[in-house]
């Protein structure tokens, strides 16, 4: 658990807050099938200019911000390579805060940044600018059934790594785990090119994933605009393994909960299994669980409004990813906001030689945030809510687009009961006594 608030310190007993949490989705969603009858009009937004947009869109910016990612990636790698084993090396606090949390409130105020952060793509597009070759599109084309799959792997390794392998605040696993991966980006790009990027970069599909939350879109001849989220939410592109991907971020981050609880504690220090071994059961059973749960919620849907339910899983996977970013900010914005300092602090001496690069040596972690507890207990329940509730929001427009009017109230009413169960299931884990 990374919040700070409890069942003890939210301002209502914890039984009137999960019932309350469900009969806000009930009341949303009956509010929303009285008042809304036809799909709401994807609104054309707020133009930002020309102006703005050539800047936004120059090459000089976008070098800058290619060269600050690079940069940044190049500092921490030199920890990661130079630096001590120690918890005060800021690598650790890098990638498991500023990265992993860190990319929710990036994506959401600046949209899709991470392509131009992303080193990966900007050593790749570097290397092709020096050698003079544009970017080369590699030496096969890669297959659309491939989608997004690479990324869910690469998904599924990394939250391991975070919750399940053993000595992961370590240089040898860090080193070990960043290696590989750099491995299987390197070949992939060889052989497929920046494709391999868009579906194999765990990191970057997950930013974009979350971008789509963010208000920034453009119009058809590229001109930025200002847009509802919920219209940007909708043209999530639902590839092979997206569906699996959203399973896996909500699954990682309610096995994270979980795994601080009594009965995991208990259970697992009486099993005879490994650690290892019980967190990845554990890490792959909840990502099933909510895939299934989902997917079987889709197919009730399907028999009782009559329709093929093999697109359906794809059609209303975007309503998932306002559930996960809920889940993403009431488990880890206190992580966010004081191991994100304390990353900053660490980083004055990388290599732990007592050097003060920043000038925060003898500063300490602002730890106000900790006085409030009560106040982090209902931000974090309010994300869990306000999350499933913009889920409604979002699966009551597409069904009334795409399912057949006649059962569209009752064929969305499996993928509310779901949501209910996620939402009463993610507040027991993050409350978890």
């Amino acid at each position: 658990m990374h919040g700070l608030g409890g069942r003890q310190d939210l301002p209502l007993p914890f039984e009137l807050v999960v019932v309350g949490a469900a009969l806000a989705l009930v009341v949303s969603f009956v509010v929303l099938s009285l008042a809304r009858t036809a799909p709401r009009p994807a609104g054309p937004g707020v133009p930002l200019g020309a102006t703005l947009t050539r800047v936004v869109d120059s090459a000089g910016l976008a070098w800058t911000v290619r060269g600050v990612g690079l940069l940044l990636t190049g500092f921490m790698a030199a920890a990661l390579l130079f630096g001590k084993d120690l918890a005060t090396n800021p690598v650790f606090g890098y990638v498991y805060v500023w990265v992993w949390v860190g990319l929710v409130p990036l994506s959401l105020l600046l949209g899709p940044v991470w392509r131009l952060l992303n080193p990966v793509r900007s050593t790749y597009l570097l290397v092709a600018r020096l050698q003079r070759v544009g970017a080369p599109a590699g030496a096969f084309p890669l297959p659309a059934w491939v989608g997004r799959w690479p990324a869910v792997a690469g998904l599924f390794a990394f939250v391991w790594l975070e919750l399940a392998a053993p000595d992961r605040v370590s240089i040898p696993v860090v080193l070990l785990w960043f290696a590989a991966y750099a491995v299987v980006m390197g070949c992939g790009l060889l052989l497929f090119g920046l494709a391999w990027i868009d579906a194999a970069d765990p990191f970057e599909t997950y930013a974009l994933t979350v971008a789509r939350l963010s208000p920034w879109a453009r119009r058809e001849d590229g001109q930025l605009r200002l847009r509802s989220p919920l219209t940007n939410l909708a043209g999530l592109d639902p590839q092979p393994g997206t569906v699996a991907f959203v399973a896996v971020l909500i699954g990682s981050t309610g096995f994270d909960g979980f795994s601080g609880s009594g009965g995991w504690l208990r259970w697992t220090q009486d099993s005879a299994l490994p650690g290892v071994v019980a967190g990845t059961l554990g890490l792959l059973a909840f990502s099933v669980l909510v895939g299934l749960s989902y997917v079987a919620a889709c197919r009730a849907a399907a028999g009782i409004t009559g329709t093929s339910a093999r697109p359906l899983p794809g059609l209303f996977v975007h309503t998932l990813v306002p559930i996960a970013l809920g889940y993403v900010t009431a488990h880890y914005l206190t992580l966010l906001i004081l191991e994100g300092q304390r990353v900053l602090l660490n980083a004055s001496d990388p290599f732990s030689r007592g050097w003060d690069l920043l000038g925060t040596s003898g500063r300490q972690v602002d730890t106000t945030i900790a006085n409030h507890p009560g106040l982090v207990g209902v931000i974090q329940a309010g994300a869990v809510v306000a999350g499933h509730v913009i889920g409604v929001f979002a699966a009551h427009d597409r069904a009334l687009a795409r399912l057949p009017r006649a059962g569209v109230v009752r064929g969305q009413v499996p993928m509310l009961v779901v949501m209910v169960g996620y939402t009463v299931a993610a507040l027991l884990l993050l409350f978890n006594e």
